[in-house]
């Protein structure tokens, strides 16, 4: 892209800049190391950029808040910056999670720093946290701006409040996304959630698989949201500061099917992790994790070479089921070959050692594959019978000398309905 250079001329006059949007009046005294230059606003920063790169070539400043800030790990490199007039997203050269905090007031030296706009979303780049940005003091939070999402849609280019700091209210995240978490922590993915208003407006929430609350599962009520409002291209989505800046505690207006109160998905690439194990009573088969297509817990008597006889059993943590109301296993799982097929067991007398244990077969009580590795859904497995404390389940894998099947397990979940 074509990029220009900003020089003092090129600037009509400087204004004074705000801070109607936060707690208290900032002072900013000269720093002698950088000098300050002409002093403009984040408003008139943004009104510089038209249609290429800017870079800053002579000593200018930018006074403001940072209204977000790296500590949370749901930004990386980037700050958000606010004033009285507006905000702009400031990306680092590197990181200053050390440094720069929310409600640290600072200066911005725009000397080296380049306007630019990436997706439609218009950022400050290039700037050195060690040159460019100068503390003037804390404890100037930025206060959010309360806005309906429809607030939030873009009008012309850009979204109104692209960059700052706003607060959504009776708002509440989709039945299709409730039980999820926030992102995927294991394979440190970005995941999108959906937030909505009670008119059924929706906007996007992005969230950063290496942010602290990756793997959080969502607030599931409805209630005050407070986010930074970002841009890709014409998608107008929030970004999430801190987990203390939701309180979805009420009633939900949309109503939505129960979240299970446990799950193992096996996505931590562990078979034992969460309390389960495994005991094996004829041959060597294991159980192990299995990842052609995702990730889940697996099982084959098959060597490569040839079938072995094998009993094999995968046993879960014990769980207290006396304060629900109703209780269901679900799962999903697969297999192919031919053999014996898996068997669900339940107990709730665990002795540590399966061939002394009383099991409960309840595999009749499942919906099994087809085969073909073909994943099937368990369906609701009703637990009312065993509503107490210490109940365990299994899975009890049989091979045969010449025969065997191998089999997938995948989202081992438990939810009061």
């Amino acid at each position: 892209m074509k990029q220009t250079n900003i020089f003092l001329g090129t600037l009509l006059m400087a204004s004074v800049f705000l801070f109607a949007g936060c707690d208290k009046d900032i002072d900013s005294p000269p720093v002698a190391t950088l000098p300050v230059g002409n002093v403009i606003t984040i408003d008139s920063l943004r009104n510089i950029y038209t249609y290429f790169d800017s870079t800053f070539v002579d000593d200018i400043s930018v006074y403001g808040v940072i209204s977000a800030d790296e500590v949370s790990g749901n930004l990386y490199k980037n700050l958000y910056v606010q004033d009285g007039t507006n905000a702009i997203l400031l990306k680092l050269n590197s990181s200053s999670s050390n440094t720069f905090f929310m409600g640290d007031s600072v200066r911005i030296s725009l000397k080296g720093a380049t306007i630019s706009v990436y997706k439609q979303m218009m950022q400050l780049d290039n700037v050195d946290p060690e040159i460019n940005l100068i503390k003037q003091g804390n404890g100037s939070n930025v206060k959010p701006e309360i806005v309906k999402i429809t607030d939030l849609a873009i009008s012309g280019t850009y979204s109104p409040y692209q960059g700052k700091l706003i607060q959504l209210n009776a708002v509440e995240f989709s039945c299709g996304d409730v039980c999820k978490t926030y992102a995927d922590p294991v394979n440190q993915s970005n995941e999108n959630r959906i937030l909505t208003d009670t008119l059924g407006n929706s906007i996007i929430v992005r969230t950063s698989g290496f942010s602290s609350f990756a793997g959080t599962y969502l607030q599931q009520g409805k209630g005050n949201f407070i986010a930074v409002v970002s841009q890709y291209n014409t998608t107008v989505q929030l970004t999430i500061r801190q987990l203390g800046d939701l309180s979805l505690t009420d009633t939900r207006k949309n109503a939505c099917s129960s979240c299970p109160f446990y799950m193992k998905n096996w996505e931590d690439n562990s078979i034992t992790s969460g309390g389960w194990t495994t005991q094996s009573v004829v041959g060597s088969a294991v159980w192990e994790i299995g990842n052609v297509f995702g990730i889940y817990a697996q099982i084959t008597n098959y060597n490569g070479v040839s079938n072995a006889a094998s009993e094999e059993w995968y046993v879960s943590p014990a769980f207290d089921l006396s304060a629900t109301t109703n209780p269901v296993l679900a799962f999903t799982n697969a297999y192919k070959y031919t053999g014996d097929p898996l068997k669900l067991m339940v107990t709730t007398n665990y002795t540590g050692d399966v061939t002394t244990t009383t099991w409960t077969d309840i595999t009749a009580s499942a919906t099994w594959s087809s085969g073909n590795f073909a994943w099937t859904s368990s369906g609701n497995i009703s637990l009312s019978a065993y509503q107490q404390a210490g109940v365990r389940f299994a899975f009890k894998y049989t091979g045969g000398s010449s025969n065997g099947s191998t089999w997938e397990i995948d989202e081992f979940t438990l939810t009061d309905i």
